[in-house]
C-alpha cells in the first residue's frame, strides 16, 4: 500500500519535522545566551505553523493516512522535549501526590499538603501553591494513578502524562474524520485543523494538558452518540464517553447540553417534551457523576474548586482585558480600581455567556444549528465571555469546528486564530529585551526561510509502506474547496 503525497507537501511535513526537532533542541538546555536560543525556538515554532500552513492549502486532496504519518513524524520529537508553554504538569504532579498520600487534594493545595520543604510543592508555580485542585475526580484519579507509580519523579511524571494525552490525540484522531464525514466535511480538511493543529502539537502533546484527553472524549462521545440516535447501545455509550470528559474538566459539561438538545429535537418535538428529554439527560449525567465520584472515592469537594483559576487575572480573557482597560483609565484619575472593574466585567461576562450558550442551546433544538457546530460555538462563547483563556483553551472551540465548518471562510478565522495564537507564548523565558530581540530574530529568519522556499518547484513522491519513496514528475494542484 502506499500514499502519493505532492513534493510540496513531502517538503511542508518535513520541514514541520525539522522545526519540531530545532525547537526540541533549543529547550532541551543546552548552554548558550537566551537570545540566541529563543531566537532558534521561535524560528523552530514558525517553520511548524508555515509548513502547516502550506498543508492546509491541499488538506482536501492528502488521504488521512498520509495526515496522520505526519502528525506521528511531528508529535515524536516532542514526547523527549522538556515541558514547554505551561508548568501545569509539576501541578498534576502535586495533586497527584496529595491524592496518593490520602488527603483531600479539593482541600489542600500543595504547600498546606505537602509542606514548604517538599520538593514536589516547590516545582509548582508559586500563583497555584496554595490553590486546590480544580480538575474533575477523573482527572484527580489518573493523576493519582501516576503518582503511584512515579512517585515524586517529575520526569516520569511528565512522560506518562504525555501518554494520556496521547490517549486523547488518539481519540481526536479516530473522531475527526467520522465526524467530518456525517457533517459533509472534508475528513482530510478537519484532520489538518483539529489534529495536525500547532496549538495541539505545543499544548497537548508537549505541554501535557489535560484539555486533550477531555476533547478526545469529547469528540468520541459525539461520535458515537450522534451514529446512535436512533439506537440506545451507542447513545449511552456516547453519553458516558462525555460524562466522564465533564468529569476532567466542568466546561465539558457544554457537549452533554448540545446532545442533550439534539436528544430533545428528536424525541421531544414540542418544547414541553423537549424540556423533559433534557431534564432526563441532566438527571442521567448527575447519577453518573456521582457513581464515579464514589468509585474513585474523591467526592464533590471539586465543584467548590472550580473558579480557583479565576484567581489570577488572565490577560487573554476579553472580560479581563476589559476590565484592565477601565482600571488603566482609573489610574490616570489616580484611582486603583483594577480588581473591582475585572470582578464587574467577569460577572457581566458570565451573565452575557450564560444567556449566549442557553440560545446556542436553544437552536440546536430548533434545528438551525447541528450539534457539533452548536458545540464549538457554545464553547467559542465560554472563551469570549470567561474569566480565563489560555492558548490550549481555543483547541475546546477549534477542534470540533474544523469537523463541522463547510465553507473556507468560514474557517479562516479558525486558522489565522490558531497560526497566531501557536507564537504566543514564547518557548523560553526572558526579560523583555531577550523577548523583543529574540521575535525580531526568529521574524527575520523566517522571512528568509518563507523566500527560499517560494522558489521550491512542485512535483510528486509516493511512499510506501516499507517507508521508502520513490521521485515522480507527475504534478499535483491543490482544490480550493471542499463543497
Amino acid at each position: 500500500m502506499s500514499v502519493r503525497l505532492p513534493v510540496t507537501t513531502w517538503s511542508a511535513s518535513v520541514a514541520g519535522f525539522v522545526g519540531v526537532a530545532v525547537l526540541v533542541l533549543a529547550t532541551s538546555g543546552f548552554p548558550g545566551p537566551s537570545v540566541v536560543l529563543l531566537t532558534v525556538g521561535l524560528t523552530g515554532m514558525g517553520v511548524v505553523v508555515l509548513a502547516w500552513l502550506g498543508l492546509g492549502r491541499r488538506a482536501a486532496e492528502i488521504p488521512v493516512r498520509g495526515l496522520y504519518w505526519i502528525a506521528v513524524a511531528w508529535c515524536l520529537p516532542l514526547l523527549f522535549a522538556r515541558p514547554l508553554f505551561s508548568g501545569d504538569v509539576r501541578s498534576y504532579l502535586a495533586q497527584g501526590v496529595i491524592a496518593a498520600q490520602g488527603l483531600d487534594p479539593y482541600r489542600l493545595g500543595p504547600m498546606a499538603a505537602l509542606g514548604a520543604s517538599s520538593p514536589v510543592a516547590q516545582e509548582v508555580s508559586h500563583y497555584w501553591q496554595d490553590t486546590p485542585a480544580p480538575y474533575g475526580p477523573v482527572w484527580i484519579a489518573i493523576s493519582r494513578a501516576i503518582a503511584r507509580i512515579a512517585g515524586q519523579d517529575l520526569l516520569l511524571t511528565l512522560l506518562l502524562n504525555r501518554l494520556v494525552e496521547l490517549a486523547g490525540v488518539t481519540l481526536i484522531a479516530w473522531a475527526l474524520p467520522r465526524l467530518a464525514r456525517r457533517m459533509g466535511v472534508s475528513p482530510g480538511i478537519a484532520v489538518w485543523l483539529g489534529l495536525l493543529n500547532p496549538l495541539v502539537l505545543w499544548h497537548v502533546v508537549a505541554g501535557a494538558h489535560n484539555d486533550g484527553l477531555m476533547v478526545g472524549l469529547v469528540l468520541a462521545g459525539m461520535e458515537i452518540a450522534l451514529g446512535g440516535l436512533s439506537g440506545p447501545s451507542r447513545l449511552v455509550s456516547g453519553f458516558v464517553l462525555l460524562t466522564v470528559a465533564a468529569n476532567i474538566k466542568i466546561v465539558a459539561g457544554a457537549a452533554v447540553c448540545c446532545l442533550g438538545a439534539a436528544l430533545a429535537r428528536r424525541w421531544g418535538r414540542t418544547a414541553g417534551r423537549g424540556a423533559l428529554v433534557m431534564l432526563g439527560v441532566f438527571v442521567g449525567f448527575v447519577v453518573l457523576s456521582v457513581v464515579i465520584s464514589a468509585v474513585t472515592s474523591l467526592g464533590w469537594g471539586w465543584l467548590g474548586t472550580l473558579g480557583a483559576s479565576a484567581q489570577v487575572h488572565s490577560w487573554l480573557a476579553p472580560t479581563n482585558q476589559l476590565g484592565f482597560l477601565v482600571g488603566g483609565l482609573g489610574a490616570l484619575a489616580g484611582a486603583d480600581i483594577t480588581s473591582a472593574a475585572i470582578s464587574v466585567t467577569v460577572r457581566v461576562g458570565a451573565v452575557l455567556g450564560a444567556i449566549a450558550g442557553a440560545g446556542m442551546v436553544w437552536a440546536i433544538f430548533r434545528g438551525r444549528w447541528n450539534p457539533l457546530t452548536g458545540l464549538g460555538l457554545v464553547f467559542a462563547v465560554m472563551l469570549a465571555t470567561g474569566p480565563v483563556v489560555q492558548p490550549w483553551y481555543l483547541l475546546w472551540a477549534i477542534v470540533p469546528l474544523a469537523a463541522s465548518l463547510r465553507s473556507d471562510r468560514a474557517r479562516r478565522p479558525l486558522v489565522v486564530i490558531s497560526a497566531v495564537s501557536a507564537m504566543l507564548l514564547p518557548p523560553i523565558s526572558g526579560g523583555a529585551a531577550v523577548l523583543v530581540a529574540g521575535y525580531l530574530g526568529a521574524a527575520v529568519l523566517l522571512a528568509m526561510i518563507w523566500l527560499g522556499g517560494c522558489r521550491g518547484k512542485s512535483g510528486s513522491r509516493t511512499f510506501s509502506s516499507d517507508g521508502r519513496h520513490r521521485s515522480s514528475s507527475t504534478k499535483q494542484h491543490a482544490v480550493s474547496d471542499i463543497d
